[in-house]
């Protein structure tokens, strides 16, 4: 039985090739689209969640009072092992230090700049699973002359040969013993790193590190199975407090499988973060695969109602209205079937360049594909049964006697379901044109804003400690390059001042106020170089020897210390009391999501990034000039160089990608409900053939006739939008709230989207209108 409606179905599809094409083609488009972006979610979704242990690794987050709750992912050193301690239900403690700066590693003859790589406490291998390949897990990093590779790094150094028990150098200075080879880090990772490095040795680099005040670790708390988080948390607080009633820094613990998805945090609560981009996404895959299953229902309806006939011989034979729903269901499983398998062809084919389009590295495993099969499978039944149920259920109802004297009703019930579907459909498209709008605007406005700082023809290199040692040198050799309009020093990039201090103080400051103060150390010539104003005093000159002790602020930082005149005035901050020196204009130093914080600047020339102004013109002969130059200066190491516009564009990674696919999105939604509206006025077409006759007949022209066949779906389209443009402001009034700087919602963008709309739709419906009204009465009406 099941087979002979399978043998039917099979049948009536091929009589209709054109419905049915468009029924298949445009369900597969969404199926595709709505299956990579599932496979974009499910690997965000696992990232972290490798680890054996990870149900039971936590994080420690420290909330710090800074004029405001601060929450900081690092800690002091002695942290962990204090608290484990303390509470018997922690396992282990792990720690790990991203130290962001270069270092020259060289072994056999091969020497390179790194950047990627940790500082870790011994059981750092044994704790997270990142794929133990040889050496002694337990012993590895236990001395701190030793080093652990990834496979990729050891390749790279040494070849197919074990690189374990061999030598490498650290700055051309410290000898290092390979003791352990783990595989490369995988993508859904949030630590990543090329080879890792004992902690005690930057300890014994840098000992200030192990004072209580200097937060510059990260921690892992392992706690033992059933360890109920929140009564933990209560504990390890009311332990911190005792032990220090004065303070008003809060402890607590994060799921460890959690810190990627939820990194936003406001007065020590998580408040998002990336999940609202993975839920985004989600809910973007559902509409467009709605979106596909009202097309698909729509034109299945539009189809079914021309089977009436049929329907009521089939009845008059004996057919129970049972077999007939089963019957039209199984026809549109088939039809779902069909797309289905096309969505995953599309899906494989298109995966390369989906991973180019997301910077991810999506592969399909087993596990991938079976989840792929599983998703599939749902869709074709949901969706099959919703398209198929309810043209079934109507058609079913006839009578055969009035069926087959041809009279089948009014159809205004399915009339309606369809014209309704038609709504919701424009409702989501146009929801999506706007949304694709307000985001390229936003990101127009970031690009376009005046930051206060000239990003344009700026490189930058990171100081290895060779270079930083040949200052005097690296200077001279600048200054003869004509490719060096000017060059300067920062210990960060004047967007990425991530670092908060709150130790500035001056007279008159308010009794257990405190302010967080972005400290940055710099060279000399830094506005010239960064295109900084400065509003009043003077910049830090060579001219003047007591610059060494002055300090610089921001206009932030003046206005928050009520300051109308601050130059010459004593402010204390890292350095001590110092006089000000100078006020710079504010410039943005933090994305556009933040507010402009207070900035307090201090010399030392030297340090960190030697950053360098080039003229406008051949830039790729500059650069060669300037590294080849440097590595003159530094021979064998090469020159670790980026540009600061590029770094930039990074920092707005997420709303670029965001901006990217919701043009996407826009025209999948549009391209799918246009796909149905043609369907419908195809059929629409069909049905008034013979009124269209009449019509032309009495004396109707092309026009008006084109014209009465389009209002009806110019109307349905136009409802669709004035009931979107209520929700599409509030989606993007939301979005837009989370930038302290943001373009505004204007009533233009909206009636521009509208109109955007209205035109697809016209041009959509209008061709078969055309066509339609061209028709020759004769042939419309000779069966009369």
């Amino acid at each position: 039985m099941i087979r002979n409606y399978f043998r039917v179905a099979w049948r009536s599809l091929q009589r209709s090739r054109f419905f049915t094409t468009l029924n298949v083609l445009g369900l597969a488009f969404g199926m595709a689209v709505c299956m990579l972006l599932v496979c974009w979610v499910t690997d965000e979704y696992s990232t972290n969640k490798f680890h054996h242990n990870g149900k039971n690794l936590y994080r420690l987050n420290v909330d710090l009072n800074w004029g405001g709750v601060h929450t900081s992912s690092v800690s002091t050193i002695k942290s962990g092992s204090e608290i484990q301690n303390t509470f018997p239900e922690v396992t282990a403690n792990v720690q790990y230090f991203n130290r962001a700066s270069n270092i020259v590693l060289s072994a056999n003859d091969k020497v390179s700049i790194q950047s990627k790589y940790l500082y870790v406490s011994s059981n750092f291998p044994s704790e997270l699973d990142f794929g133990w390949i040889s050496g002694n897990l337990s012993t590895a990093l236990t001395q701190p002359n030793s080093i652990v590779l990834t496979s990729s790094t050891a390749k790279r150094y040494f070849g197919d040969t074990d690189p374990v028990g061999k030598l490498m150098k650290l700055d051309n200075k410290e000898s290092l013993m390979v003791t352990g080879v783990v595989k490369d880090v995988p993508s859904n990772s949030s630590v990543s790193f090329d080879f890792l490095l004992p902690m005690s040795l930057l300890l014994q680099q840098e000992p200030y590190m192990k004072e209580s005040d200097n937060y510059v670790a990260t921690t892992l708390l392992a706690l033992k199975a059933g360890t109920n988080i929140n009564q933990f948390n209560n504990k390890l607080q009311a332990d911190y407090k005792h032990k220090h009633p004065e303070s008003d820094t809060r402890l607590w613990l994060q799921s460890f499988e959690d810190v990627y998805l939820y990194g936003r945090y406001s007065n020590g609560k998580i408040v998002g973060g990336r999940i609202e981009y993975l839920r985004l996404f989600l809910i973007t895959a559902l509409i467009v695969l709605l979106i596909a299953s009202i097309n698909f229902t729509n034109l299945s309806t539009a189809q079914a109602s021309k089977r009436a006939k049929e329907v009521g011989v089939r009845k008059s034979i004996g057919a129970s209205r049972k077999s007939l729903i089963f019957q039209f269901t199984a026809e549109a499983i088939l039809l779902c079937g069909i797309a289905a398998l096309i969505a995953g062809v599309v899906t494989v084919l298109l995966m390369p360049a989906f991973n180019s389009f997301t910077g991810k590295h999506i592969e399909f495993s087993w596990q991938l594909i079976s989840k792929f099969a599983l998703i599939l499978i749902s869709v074709t039944l949901i969706t099959g049964v919703l398209a198929g149920i309810y043209p079934s259920f109507v058609l079913s109802r006839f009578m055969p006697v009035k069926v087959l004297k041809g009279d089948y009703g009014n159809g205004s019930g399915s009339a309606l379901f369809r014209k309704n579907l038609v709504v919701v459909q424009f409702l989501v498209s146009f929801t999506f044109i706007v949304s694709s709008a307000v985001v390229y605007n936003q990101m127009r406005y970031i690009y376009n804003r005046n930051l206060g700082v000239d990003r344009e023809n700026v490189m930058y290199v990171q100081l290895d400690p060779n270079l930083a040692g040949k200052q005097q040198l690296v200077e001279e050799t600048l200054k003869q390059l004509p490719a060096v309009k000017s060059f300067t020093y920062s210990s960060a990039l004047p967007i990425y001042i991530g670092g908060s201090s709150s130790n500035l103080n001056w007279e008159g400051k308010p009794e257990n106020f405190s302010v967080n103060t972005a400290p940055l150390v710099v060279g000399y010539d830094y506005p010239q170089t960064l295109g900084l104003t400065m509003k009043e005093g003077r910049f830090f000159s060579r001219e003047f020897a007591s610059d060494s002790g002055a300090y610089i602020i921001n206009e932030t930082a003046a206005k928050i210390m009520g300051m109308k005149d601050p130059v010459g005035k004593q402010i204390s901050f890292w350095r001590g009391k110092g006089t000000i020196v100078g006020v710079v204009k504010d410039f943005h130093f933090t994305s556009l999501h933040e507010a402009i914080s207070p900035l307090v600047m201090m010399l030392e020339p030297g340090d960190g990034l030697l950053m360098i102004r080039l003229p406008k013109g051949q830039v790729s002969s500059q650069v060669a000039s300037i590294t080849g130059a440097l590595e003159k200066i530094n021979p064998g190491v090469p020159v670790d160089y980026h540009f600061f516009d590029e770094t930039f564009d990074n920092l707005y990674q997420s709303e670029t990608m965001l901006r990217k696919l919701s043009l996407v999105f826009a025209i999948v939604a549009v391209f799918i409900s246009c796909i149905g509206l043609f369907g419908l006025s195809v059929f629409t077409a069909e049905q008034r053939r013979k009124e269209i006759g009449i019509r032309k007949v009495m004396g109707a022209s092309v026009f008006s006739v084109t014209a009465l066949l389009s209002k009806e779906f110019l109307k349905l389209v136009t409802i669709g939008i004035l009931l979107a443009i209520p929700l599409s402001w509030y989606i993007m009034n939301k979005w837009l709230s989370d930038f302290a700087y943001h373009t505004d919602l204007s009533v233009s963008l909206f009636v521009g989207a509208g109109i955007v709309a209205v035109l697809i739709a016209l041009f959509t419906v209008s061709y078969q209108s055309v066509k339609a009204a061209l028709i020759n009465p004769v042939q419309s009406l000779k069966s009369e």
